[in-house]
């Protein structure tokens, strides 16, 4: 008596139910054939629920650390309650049957990992249809869930696979005849500050870079500064700016790149540098005042301009003003899931992304360096955080718009010393 197969899937969604079967033969006859797909390859990816319930058996053996083969597969399955379900012991010696090696897992796990994305894609455009179909009133809101649900398809597509550590080896040795060959050069992302870059050697792609300091005492023109010399080294320099608007961003980097003082901007008291004006507009610099901007549609934009250019740095001003679309429990939480995402997102767009941070009220209002125990919520952007600046004014009260010196410290550094600096602000 033959064993029915599971119901054949609806044409309608992309699936091969073949390769699923193949895949699932291959590892019933060959107990290690597993280890080559386990990473790339999750349950959800079989389209037939029986497949689906077979490799998820299959998966709860190896997390046990038991042989797997037709025989303990139809053990856990019979304990599952779900042996009949997937079309019981003929169906199982089916899938043994249908492949003579495992030699082909690889080749047929990534069909039906495709199959998977095709369906998961459908999916979003389902979703993203039902979303327009209900006349939203928030526009910008709903393009952005579509862009997430695209977004977050392309990260499933990202897995990094173990490699062997010649090829790390190999791109060490390239990195450091580079530096052989150009001794002055930095090995990261200059900061257009000596001070800072003599202990960094530069801020390397995919490091998130907290500045932090009590109000007014200058971390925004730092920020400001250093994203106008990444677009001075022809790469896009992206501020997201939470708490001043587009007109006072722009008034900063003109002060940055002119003569002017930012309160003859401000007033109209003096004519507006067309000089420093016309250099602005050639650079690669791009902003977004959104107020109450989530980490969500921050990344959704980030990921926007990293898909038509490269970003070396983005400037995030500042993290205690950000909010995540979930329900956290505490503002800790909240701002543990901002820095774990904005973490992330300088690792997948291999940049660098720099975050302001508010320090508590007893930092540096006495004039001494702040601790990293000041940072507001410190405990996430503490653990997180690749780099972290700390400035601080001296106690001594000085004429308003005087020249002033700040001081400075590397209070973090994963990769390098820490130590103090002093930055001249004007």
């Amino acid at each position: 008596m033959t064993v029915p197969s599971p119901s054949p899937a609806p044409p309608s969604a992309p699936h091969d139910v073949d390769s699923e079967r193949r895949v699932l033969g291959a590892l019933l006859i060959d107990r290690d054939a597993i280890y080559k797909i386990v990473d790339a390859l999750d349950p959800d990816d079989f389209f037939a629920p029986g497949n689906r319930r077979i490799y998820m058996a299959l998966n709860a053996l190896l997390e046990r650390q038991e042989q797997i083969d037709r025989l303990t597969a139809q053990l856990e399955l019979t304990r599952r309650d779900e042996l009949e379900q997937v079309g019981g012991v003929g169906y199982l010696a089916e899938l043994s049957s249908c492949v003579n090696t495992a030699m082909d897992i690889e080749r047929d796990a990534h069909i039906v990992k495709e199959k998977s994305l095709l369906r998961s894609l459908l999916n979003a455009a389902l979703e993203t249809s039902a979303d327009a179909y209900e006349e939203p009133t928030d526009i910008s809101l709903t393009l952005d869930r579509a862009e997430q649900r695209i977004f977050s398809l392309r990260d499933r597509t990202k897995r990094a696979q173990l490699r062997h550590i010649r090829h790390a080896l190999n791109e060490n040795y390239e990195r450091l005849t580079r530096r052989m060959e150009h001794p002055t050069e930095l090995s990261g992302l200059p900061s257009g500050f000596k001070e800072i870059d003599r202990f960094t050697e530069g801020f390397n792609p995919g490091e998130l870079v907290v500045i932090a300091a009590r109000p007014a005492v200058g971390k925004t023109s730092l920020a400001l500064a250093i994203a106008y010399n990444v677009a001075r080294a022809m790469t896009a320099a992206l501020v997201f700016s939470l708490e001043m608007d587009t007109k006072q961003i722009v008034a900063r980097f003109l002060g940055l790149t002119g003569q002017t003082n930012l309160l003859t901007l401000r007033t109209g008291a003096d004519i507006l540098n067309t000089e420093a004006a016309a250099h602005l507009r050639n650079l690669q610099i791009f902003v977004d005042d959104t107020p109450g901007l989530s980490i969500m549609e921050l990344r959704t934009k980030a990921r926007r301009v990293a898909s038509v250019q490269p970003i070396g740095a983005i400037i995030v001003d500042y993290l205690q003003l950000m909010r995540t679309d979930e329900h956290e429990e505490n503002r800790v939480q909240e701002v543990s899931t901002i820095t774990r995402n904005l973490k992330s997102l300088a690792r997948e767009l291999n940049t660098v992304v720099i975050a302001l941070s508010q320090l508590s009220r007893a930092a540096g209002d006495a004039g001494l360096e702040p601790r990293l125990s000041t940072l507001r919520e410190s405990g996430s952007i503490e653990q997180d955080a690749d780099v972290v600046l700390m400035l601080w004014n001296d106690k001594a009260e000085l004429p308003t718009g005087a020249p002033r010196l700040v001081h400075g410290a590397i209070a973090k550094n994963r990769n390098g010393p820490t130590g103090p600096f002093q930055l001249y602000f004007e």
